[in-house]
Parts: C-alpha cells; sequence; structure tokens
C-alpha cells in the first residue's frame, strides 16, 4: 500500500463536471422493491419534474459541465411528451452536457429507442436487475408479483437496436454464494457491458410505504425498523460475494466482455489511477446534486432527505454555495468526520474513503469498524491477485 495521506473533503473546481440527478417522477415508480431508498423519503406531493424547474436549476449552473442522469423512481413514468420538453431545456443549457438513465427497463420498448434516436442519440441506458429471476425476489409489482421477464425483454430489445447496458445487481440475502449464477445469468445478454454490484448495507430500515398486502412481505421489510431488514446483508456477507464475483469474472476470463464493479474501480485505485466511481474515488458528495420535481436541491440521492437538502431553485443564489456545502454545513461536518477517521488506515489511499452515504448511516450502530473490514477484505484480494493475473 502506498504511504498515507490526510483525507479532505474534496470540493469542486469551477470548471469541473458535476453529476446532476434527475428525479423526473419523484418517487413514483411502477414496480414495488422491498428495498427502494426513494419510497423512505419525504415526498410532500406526487409531481413531475417541470421545464420551468429545470431552467431555473440550470441557470444556476452558469455553464458548468454536467453529468445528468435521469432518474426516479421510474424516470420513463414521466412520458415521451414530457420528457421532450425537458431534453429541449437541456439543449438549450450554455455548457456540455452527457445525459444517461438509470429505468428498471419494463417501459423501455420500440417507441422509447425511436424517441431516444431523435432527441438524444448518445444517452447512455442503465437497467436495475439483481442477477438472475431467484435474485430478483425482491423487485416486485404493487401485487407481489415478478417482474424479471419484463425486464430481461428490455435487455433483448437492446440488443437488437445495437445498443450497450449497464447493470447494476443489488446485492441481497437472495444472492449470497450464488455470484456465478448471477454473474452467468446476465453475461447472456449480449447487450450487457457493465455489471455494477452495489451493496444492500441497510440497517434500522422502515420503509415508508410498502403498498402490500402479503403477509410475508411485511415479515420481509422490517417495518418496526429494529435490526437489518431481510433484504440486507451485513458488510462481510457483502465482501465474500464480491470476492467470489471477481473469482468467477477472473476464472472465466469475463473481463474481456464486461466491466466488473467496483473492481475495475478497485484496480485502478490500487494503481493510482482516479476513477468515476464514487466509492473509490476522491470526488464524493460535493460533485453531486440531485434535482426533485418541487424544486429541491439536495446533494447526492444516497444521503436520507431532509438531511442532505442544500436549497431549492427558488432560494439559491448560484450552484458554488451548494457545491461546497456551505448550504448545509452539518452535512459537511459530518461527510468530513467521516473522512478525518480514515487518516493513518493502511488502506487509505485505496479505499479512498469509501461510500459515505453507506458509512453515515452506519454511524452508532456498531457495524463501523465491520464497513471498514469489508473493504480492506475486497482491496487485499484483489491486490493479491494483480501479480498472477499479470
Amino acid at each position: 500500500m502506498r504511504r498515507s495521506r490526510t483525507m479532505e473533503l474534496q470540493l469542486p473546481a469551477p470548471g469541473e463536471t458535476i453529476l446532476a440527478m434527475l428525479k423526473l417522477p419523484g418517487e413514483m415508480c411502477n414496480i414495488n422493491c422491498h428495498y427502494c431508498y426513494e419510497r423512505r423519503k419525504p415526498y410532500p406531493n406526487a409531481l413531475m419534474l417541470k421545464p420551468e424547474v429545470l431552467r431555473k436549476f440550470l441557470g444556476l449552473c452558469e455553464g458548468r459541465p454536467l453529468a445528468v442522469e435521469l432518474h426516479g423512481g421510474e424516470p420513463l413514468l414521466i412520458g415521451r411528451r414530457k420528457m421532450g420538453e425537458l431534453f429541449a431545456e437541456l439543449r438549450r443549457y450554455e455548457g456540455a452536457v452527457t445525459v444517461s438513465m438509470q429505468t428498471n427497463g419494463i417501459l423501455l420498448d420500440k417507441a422509447w429507442l425511436d424517441f431516444f434516436d431523435a432527441e438524444w442519440p448518445d444517452i447512455e441506458i442503465g437497467i436495475s436487475l439483481d442477477g438472475d429471476e431467484q435474485g430478483n425476489a425482491h423487485r416486485v409489482d404493487f401485487r407481489d408479483r415478478p417482474t424479471y421477464r419484463k425486464v430481461t425483454k428490455a435487455l433483448e430489445l437492446m440488443a437488437s437496436r445495437g445498443r450497450n447496458v449497464g447493470v447494476i445487481v443489488v446485492v441481497t440475502r437472495r444472492i449470497l454464494g450464488r455470484a456465478a449464477d448471477v454473474l452467468d445469468s446476465l453475461s447472456k445478454f449480449e447487450a450487457v457491458k457493465v455489471v455494477k454490484l452495489s451493496g444492500c448495507l441497510d440497517f434500522n430500515v422502515k420503509t415508508k410505504d410498502y403498498r402490500t398486502p402479503n403477509r410475508q412481505s411485511l415479515q420481509i421489510l422490517n417495518p418496526d425498523g429494529v435490526g437489518m431488514p431481510g433484504w440486507a446483508t451485513t458488510p462481510d456477507e457483502y465482501a465474500d460475494f464480491l470476492i467470489e464475483s471477481f473469482e468467477h469474472w477472473s476464472a472465466t476470463r469475463s473481463y474481456g466482455s464486461y466491466v466488473l464493479e467496483p473492481f475495475f474501480s478497485v484496480i485502478r485505485s490500487l494503481s493510482g489511477l482516479p476513477t468515476s466511481y464514487t466509492s473509490f474515488s476522491d470526488r464524493k458528495e460535493p460533485f453531486v446534486v440531485t434535482l426533485y420535481p418541487d424544486g429541491r436541491i439536495g446533494s447526492s440521492d444516497e444521503l436520507s432527505m431532509p438531511g442532505a437538502l442544500l436549497g431549492s431553485v427558488d432560494t439559491a443564489t448560484g450552484m458554488n454555495d451548494l457545491l461546497t456545502l456551505d448550504s448545509n454545513p452539518r452535512l459537511r461536518t459530518d461527510l468530513s468526520a467521516l473522512l478525518n477517521k480514515c487518516a493513518g488506515c493502511s488502506h487509505e489511499a485505496s479505499c479512498r474513503g469509501g461510500a459515505l452515504p453507506d458509512r453515515l448511516r452506519f454511524e452508532g450502530t456498531g457495524f463501523e469498524e465491520d464497513y471498514c473490514d469489508y473493504r480492506r477484505k475486497v482491496i487485499d484480494h484483489v491486490a493479491a491477485a494483480l501479480p498472477a493475473a499479470a
């Protein structure tokens, strides 16, 4: 490991790109995933993002380069007409803009792809799918029916149109010990070129509105919010799954077919190279802003609201106060304190502080050191494997 350095919360320079998450339909979604973090946030009204709200937000950005991600809930619920109005606002923006979208894929059809070809041909599309059919047991509709087959049709459609897809896999208890099955199920889809294994490290979660009559689901959802809910894993379980995935990815030489995160970023981090994956980057929450339909602006969408609130399109005087977190000094203090704890750690240079939203949720739970142990375990495993792979 490289020599330790003092970690500080890095702030964006004037010309640096920031990630702007646009919550097009707020929390509204056409499926009812048990672990959805968006439904834990306060939403006063069910709103769609309007062009005038986006226009005000873009005015605050003052030409700064933007990486825009269309998000939700389910962003496609906004419909093509309203989506087209938002794209028109983005085209008028005076700065550079790239656009991506994270969707559950169920509404993605030929008409939508034709629309994107016409309106924003370079849009990058990500689809959420937790591996194979068994792994997707927590991704159900509002009648607790499975959604897996509908999503795989979208992957097949994307391949038929020559489009590549990144897939986000939420690592729940449903896929522990089955990394090979999960990765093999995804690799059979020609469109899948990136797989991101996202930890489900929830603790003391109480879902605001799970809207399901199924008694078994109620038990899974842990409505009292005491202890880890039924979908969550411990940090050590997540680490074991990641290591199992890395071994299968390496043994099958699948790195020639698809990128597997977080390992691409771990390898770059171990090599001293930058990465855009926040969990292994020096560029953390100050580089992310989230626009909600009612005009609220928050930091990373993975942080809870209203604790991550930075301001609104009607009250903010410029983006600088938001990006420096000066409008929310408590959040800046909390995030800085987490990074300060990393000082002197043997893995500081490669871990780069981890995912701060996860670490904030673990504060006071007794799992803080478990989180750091999982990071060290995964980094050490990859570091040991690199000479053999050279």
